[in-house]
């Protein structure tokens, strides 16, 4: 197999956020134009020295015209440039397999993970500089990030002139968002101030983007035969949040389409195979029928000693899953027969999935309903300052922009896409998650589900029946016997009889991250493996403990060494992801997994529940002026609209607090300050 090398297709990158006061600079003199193979598509880019300072990088975009991407068109046809950074490995990049990284959401830019999750770099306080990551999964891998689908990050369909709104939070209707084209002010442009910014931006048009995650697949398959040309690559994707749903789908589709063009179903295009080697993704919200009722026990009973609701709201809203799980069987029923590709034109269809989304994000609500802890970590309260959004102001810096050669403004998290998603199509309800997990491995491809165990957007709970769901050919294997001679260490096993079990049978065993600590725990057997990581959040690869481990229990049957320092998890993150690439055990990275190996089990008990632990202090909110709806307080807030707000390094150093929260969480309900709720209800009907 053939990897993407440094010298086969050169790449550029465009970075921005809505940049305070102004538009991007004139694009830079130095960025190439070519081809792509056998299409009317095109690349351009130009290579970059920002973030990454131990690799060669490029940026740029994959210009896809209407007429190439026609299966993705509705009946407004639209141009789509995807934008791309691509980072070559530190380490032999010429031999070194390419992955593909898709950010959460629905709607958030992947360059997220280039500058803040497990990247090059991470975006300093000062917003104006980077430090280099030690832990990049493009150490010994080349890594490609993708913002799709089209206006997330910096892709676009056109460029306009536009306004952004920094204090944008309710949408009224689905096209509403905080950008809006200078066309569509009647009675003139609004002057600018210090939250209603301009910028170039893409058309916010709701018919010029993908509205599933299967019109979101095809589209990404399109833009990868574009950019790898006649070269044929490894594949591995890394997803989070609802995009869960979109890497085992994207890499479904890949792979149905390598069979397609293997059986000579695809002859007379000039489609290339792009076999699939291994997905992955932290704490993906991938099939709502087997991790809906994981919320409320999540919220009621976990691993840290925090009840957030009572018994009674925890009997309330597990009785309430029933109706919703219903409610997606009928959405799917529905969809399979009147729209089996997905693409959303049914409007009857989209109704029922919409309320069901609708309807079983209500179930999930319950916990927002009643504390003002984060959705995206447990341990934090809002408003949540973490993972700070440092890049959103550095992607605007006059001098990022002219680097990366962007012509438009950076779109963090894409409000329309969003509202698509969840609130036109109900596309959560849809997709079926856990059957393309399926697909996948029986068709032999290498599947890594890694959780924090402190996120409550997708709770692990979740993600580990998910797991012990599914089926293929290998989850009831043949019990073979496999002996292994290791080096001694504190936890490695010399000269012992291994047995390889089927996954369900497979035990929990210690993430070995290093000598000194344990990051998380396994189960894996064959393809399939499940990392629950410690004391981490939605963004597994973030998270940096500041506390020793005070664990009040461990694994029965397995010694564990004493953990003394901080975690960095940062570390475990690039060790599993490396460790799944490369045929490597999870737990401890030096046991081969494939070829004749590839039984492979771990051995422990059967459930990790018994290992728990506290939570650390709640850390200090940072209001910052990107994230005004879910980083500031209700006083903050009120200080932007009066232009009161005093504003260092855009954090809001005054007011410092106070008046409670106001956030949006999947568009459906808005807490402020003591919980009062505008929107939906929190176990009822849809919204």
């Amino acid at each position: 197999m053939h990897w993407l090398s440094l010298g086969a297709v050169g790449l550029s990158v465009a970075s921005t956020a809505v940049a305070q006061g102004g538009f991007p600079p004139p694009l830079a003199g130095d960025i190439k134009t070519i081809p792509a193979a056998g299409s009317d598509a095109s690349i351009s880019y130009r290579e970059t020295s920002i973030c990454e300072e131990h690799a060669k990088a490029w940026a740029g975009y994959v210009h896809m015209p209407s007429t190439y991407i026609q299966d993705v068109q509705g009946d407004d046809p639209y141009n789509a440039s995807y934008f791309f950074w691509y980072f070559e490995a530190r380490v032999n990049p010429r031999e070194a397999p390419t992955a593909i990284y898709l950010a959460g959401g629905p709607g958030q830019s992947s360059i997220w993970g280039a500058v803040s999750d497990g990247g090059p770099c991470y975006v300093n306080p000062d917003s104006n500089s980077t430090t280099s990551n030690e832990w990049s999964m493009n150490t010994h891998v080349n890594m490609l990030y993708v913002d799709q689908p089209n206006s997330v990050g910096f892709s676009y369909d056109a460029v306009l002139n536009s306004t952004f709104d920094t204090l944008f939070i309710v949408p009224e209707a689905l096209n509403d968002t905080s950008i809006v084209s200078f066309d569509e002010y009647p009675e003139g442009v609004p002057e600018a101030n210090s939250t209603l910014w301009y910028g170039s931006f893409p058309s916010q048009n709701i018919l010029h983007t993908a509205n599933t995650t299967a019109i979101a697949a095809r589209t990404l398959w399109h833009f990868a035969q574009g950019f790898f040309g006649n070269l044929q690559q490894g594949y591995l994707a890394l997803g989070k949040q609802l995009r869960g749903y979109t890497v085992p789908v994207t890499a479904a589709y890949f792979v149905s389409q390598n069979e397609k063009i293997q059986n000579g179903q695809l002859n007379g295009s000039a489609a290339v195979e792009l076999p699939v080697d291994t997905i992955g993704f932290a704490n993906g919200c991938t099939d709502l029928l087997y991790q809906l009722e994981y919320y409320p026990q999540m919220a009621y009973n976990n691993t840290y000693g925090l009840q957030v609701i009572n018994e009674t709201v925890y009997e309330m809203a597990m009785a309430a899953v029933p109706a919703c799980l219903q409610l997606v069987r009928d959405c799917r029923s529905l969809s399979e027969e009147y729209d089996p590709d997905q693409s959303a034109f049914n409007e009857t269809v989209n109704a029922v999935c919409t309320n069901a989304t609708a309807t079983c994000a209500a179930i999930g609500a319950a916990y927002d309903m009643v504390s003002n802890r984060s959705d995206f970590n447990m341990a934090h309260t809002q408003p949540d300052p973490f993972p700070p959004y440092y890049l959103a102001a550095y992607l605007n810096q006059d001098w990022v922009q002219k680097e990366l050669g962007v012509p438009v403004n950076y779109t963090e998290d894409s409000n329309l896409v969003a509202n698509i998603f969840l609130a036109l199509t109900g596309d959560p309800s849809v997709v079926r998650g856990l059957e393309k997990l399926e697909y996948l491995l029986s068709s032999g491809v290498k599947v890594a589900l890694v959780y924090g165990d402190r996120d409550y957007r997708c709770p692990w709970l979740g993600g580990e029946a998910l797991s012990l769901q599914a089926n293929w050919t290998g989850a009831e294997g043949e019990h073979k016997q496999q002996f292994y001679h290791t080096t001694s260490s504190a936890w490695m096993l010399e000269g012992m009889l291994m047995m390889s079990l089927d996954f369900r049978a497979a035990g929990y065993e210690y993430i070995h991250t290093n000598r000194s600590y344990s990051g998380g725990v396994v189960r894996q057997h064959g393809n399939l493996s499940f990392s629950r990581v410690f004391e981490s959040g939605h963004d597994v690869a973030a998270y940096v403990s500041l506390h020793p481990l005070r664990r009040s229990a461990s694994l029965p049957s397995f010694p564990h060494p004493t953990n003394t320092k901080p975690k960095k998890q940062p570390e475990t993150n690039f060790k599993i992801f490396n460790r799944a690439l490369f045929n490597k055990d999870i737990a401890s990275g030096r046991l081969p997994t494939s070829g004749r190996f590839n039984n492979y089990s771990t051995t422990g008990p059967s459930s990790s529940f018994s290992v728990k632990d506290v939570l650390p202090p709640v850390p200090d909110p940072i209001c910052y002026v990107y994230t005004v709806g879910s980083a500031c307080t209700v006083d903050q807030y009120v200080a932007f609209e009066e232009g009161n707000a005093t504003v260092v390094e855009f954090v809001v150093t005054d007011p410092n607090g106070g008046g409670g929260l106001c956030e949006i969480i999947l568009a459906c309900w808005c807490v402020v300050a003591n919980n009062v709720i505008i929107g939906g209800p929190i176990l009822g009907s849809a919204v």
